[in-house]
């Protein structure tokens, strides 16, 4: 699965890598630590809005929930949506076919379960370039205040070998979209089998991971600390690393 993402990307760094442009929002500030519990806003891209990167908070809210109750109840437990049964489920349905979106990335976290000790890794790209998550998006309005919530999940799918050793338990992975896929992802008349092409695993030889401090698991970390994707001392020895 995938909760917890590095997003330390200065917004001109966004709208270079993008060709965006990424309005001031005081919602928004680069950060080494994301988690998803915490329903951060995170720079969206869209096929509606191609040319503008909107912030979009995490956890898909359906447009069809009928009160705040529920739609809060909904959206912690879609902060993923599983890449072989998107399709199939009414809460995502809408959303992949006139929602696909770009979920903005540079890295993310992952643990490894041995002897019932958890270690968490970081991993990101081997060129350290900015990537994107494929992602789908939804937008919910509360009748009660007329407030409209913007809100997205991360698709995940099987993991590739270096995500196996990782994520040694559940063996899923994010899906990361190749760059020159991603205007591919959202657009509109994209057919279906083209679309699931893209949901393949991510190539193990163009990523990097490490272990990383304990301190991500703490409550209420520090996301402007870059320690936390610093590599510390692997006392686990992975067949891969």
């Amino acid at each position: 699965m995938c909760y917890f993402v590095e997003h330390n990307i200065q917004r001109k760094e966004l709208e270079k890598r993008f060709n965006v442009k990424f309005t001031e929002d005081v919602r928004y500030s680069p950060s080494f630590f994301q988690s998803a519990f915490t329903k951060p806003f995170m720079p969206v891209i869209t096929a509606d809005q191609k040319g503008i990167a909107q912030l979009y908070q995490w956890g898909l809210i359906p447009h069809w929930s009928p009160d705040y109750i529920d739609a809060e109840k909904i959206r912690s437990s879609r902060f993923n949506a599983r890449a072989e049964t998107v399709w199939g489920k009414p809460v995502f349905r809408k959303a992949m076919q006139s929602g696909r979106c770009l979920i903005t990335a540079h890295g993310f976290f992952e643990y490894h379960t041995e002897s019932n000790q958890k270690t968490p890794y970081y991993i990101r790209l081997k060129t350290e370039e900015i990537f994107a998550f494929a992602g789908i998006c939804d937008h919910w309005m509360n009748s009660a205040t007329g407030e409209i919530f913007n809100t997205f999940s991360i698709l995940t799918t099987a993991a590739n070998p270096l995500m196996e050793e990782i994520h040694n338990t559940k063996k899923r992975m994010p899906v990361i979209l190749h760059k020159e896929k991603e205007l591919e992802w959202i657009d509109p008349v994209s057919p279906k089998s083209i679309l699931m092409e893209l949901l393949k695993p991510f190539p193990q030889d163009l990523m990097a991971a490490h272990v990383v401090s304990r301190k991500i698991s703490e409550r209420n970390t520090d996301g402007s600390n870059p320690k936390l994707i610093e590599k510390v001392e692997n006392t686990i020895d992975l067949r891969l690393f």
